[in-house]
C-alpha cells in the first residue's frame, strides 16, 4: 500500500484539469445564455455539466491516496488540517475580497446581500450559504469533508462508526426515502457524498489488483456521454447527479488503475493545467464575466459572432487561470512552504535543551 501511495499519477493530474474545465464550460454556457440568450446544446439548463462531480471525485480520491497513512498516527491530524487550510484559505480570500470589493465599488454588479456583515462572516469561512464568489460554493463541501478526514485520522476507533451512520443518513436523505428527506440540507447533501465517493476509489485502487481498468473506464465515459445525450434530447432531472457520481467513480477508477500499472509521459502542457487547476477553479468566473464585458464593449462579439466569443472567452480564461497559478498561487504555495511548513517540521524535529 506504502508502495502505491508514493506513486505520483500522470492521468490523475490530468483528470484534475479536465473536472475544472467542465465546471468552466458550464459557467460560460450560463452566463453566455443568462446575457445573450445563447448556450451549447441546452447546458445552461443542465444545472451541471458532470465536471463539479468530477472535481469532487477527485478531491476525495487524492485525499485518500495520500494522506489514508497518517489514520489513527498520532499528530498527523492537526498536520493535516493545517496543510488543507492553507491549500485552501489565501487564494480564495484573496478572490473573494477583490470580488467583495468590485459590489462595494459597483453595487449594481450584485443584488445587495454581498456586502452585509453576515455574509462576508460566513463567506470567509466558508459557512454554507451563498458565498460572494459564487463559483466557490463546492468549496464548502471540500472543506467539510476535510473535517471529517482529520476526525478520522485523529480518532479512527470512533470515527469509523460515526462517519458509517451518516454515511447511511445522507445515502437515504439522497435517494428520498421516507422519513429521512426532512434532513435535507448540507449535512447531508449527496455533494458530500461524492467526496466520500472518491476516498472509496482510492481505497480500491490500494487495496485491490483492479482488472479491466480499460473497460472500467470506457463505462464510464459512455455513461456521461448518455447522460449528456439525455440532456439535451430530454432536460435533466433529479437523478442527474447520481449518474454524474457513477459515471466520476468509474473514470477515476480505470485511470488511476491504469496510472498505477505502468509509468506514463503526458504531455507537459497538461500537467501544467492539472497544477493550475485550483487557480482557475478560483478565478474563472470573474475573468469569465471581465471577458464577456470586454468583448461587448470593444464591439467584438458582434463582429466575429456569439461563438467564436465562447470560444475566446473560455480560451481567455484558462491562459488567465495559468497566469494566476505562476503569479500567484505558486509564490504563495511556496511562502507556506518555505516560512510555515518546513519551520514547523524544524521546530519538531529539533530537540528541547
Amino acid at each position: 500500500m506504502a508502495t502505491k501511495a508514493n506513486k505520483k499519477l500522470s492521468l490523475v493530474q490530468i483528470a484534475r484539469a479536465l473536472a475544472i474545465l467542465f465546471v468552466l464550460l458550464g459557467h460560460a454556457n450560463t452566463l453566455f445564455y443568462q446575457n445573450f440568450r445563447y448556450q451549447w446544446f441546452n447546458m445552461a439548463q443542465w444545472g451541471r455539466t458532470g465536471g463539479v462531480d468530477f472535481f469532487f471525485i477527485v478531491s476525495g480520491f487524492m485525499i485518500y491516496y495520500l494522506y489514508s497513512k497518517n489514520i489513527g498516527v498520532p499528530g498527523k491530524a492537526k498536520d493535516f488540517l493545517i496543510k488543507r487550510v492553507l491549500r485552501i484559505f489565501p487564494m480564495y480570500w484573496i478572490f473573494t475580497l477583490a470580488a467583495l470589493s468590485l459590489f462595494f465599488i459597483f453595487p449594481q454588479l450584485g443584488d445587495g446581500h454581498e456586502t452585509k456583515p453576515l455574509v462576508i462572516m460566513k463567506a470567509l469561512v466558508l459557512i454554507p450559504g451563498d458565498p460572494i464568489l459564487v463559483v466557490t460554493w463546492s468549496l464548502s463541501n471540500v472543506m467539510f469533508f476535510y473535517v471529517l478526514f482529520t476526525f478520522l485520522i485523529y480518532k479512527p476507533k470512533l470515527a469509523k462508526p460515526v462517519l458509517g451512520i451518516w454515511i447511511v443518513i445522507s445515502l437515504l436523505t439522497a435517494f428520498k426515502t421516507p422519513g429521512f428527506s426532512k434532513l435535507e440540507g448540507f449535512l447531508f447533501n449527496f455533494n458530500n457524498m461524492e467526496i466520500v465517493c472518491g476516498s472509496l476509489v482510492a481505497y480500491l485502487i490500494l487495496n485491490f489488483k483492479i482488472k479491466f481498468p480499460k473497460l472500467i473506464l470506457l463505462s464510464g465515459f459512455l455513461l456521461i456521454i448518455s447522460v449528456w445525450t439525455n440532456n439535451v434530447l430530454n432536460d435533466a432531472n433529479e437523478t442527474i447527479y447520481f449518474y454524474y457520481c457513477v459515471a466520476a467513480m468509474l473514470i477515476m477508477l480505470g485511470i488511476s488503475s491504469i496510472d498505477l500499472s505502468k509509468d506514463i509521459k503526458t504531455p507537459a502542457p497538461l500537467q501544467f493545467l492539472g497544477d493550475a487547476s485550483y487557480s482557475i477553479y478560483i478565478s474563472h468566473g470573474p475573468l469569465l464575466q471581465f471577458y464577456i464585458l470586454l468583448l461587448k464593449k470593444l464591439n467584438i462579439m458582434s463582429v466575429v459572432g456569439v461563438f467564436p466569443s465562447m470560444c475566446i472567452a473560455i480560451t481567455l480564461s484558462i491562459l488567465s487561470g495559468c497566469l494566476v497559478y505562476i503569479i500567484l498561487e505558486k509564490p504563495i504555495s511556496l511562502f507556506v512552504k518555505r516560512k510555515i511548513l518546513d519551520k514547523k517540521k524544524k521546530l519538531i524535529a529539533t530537540p528541547a535543551a
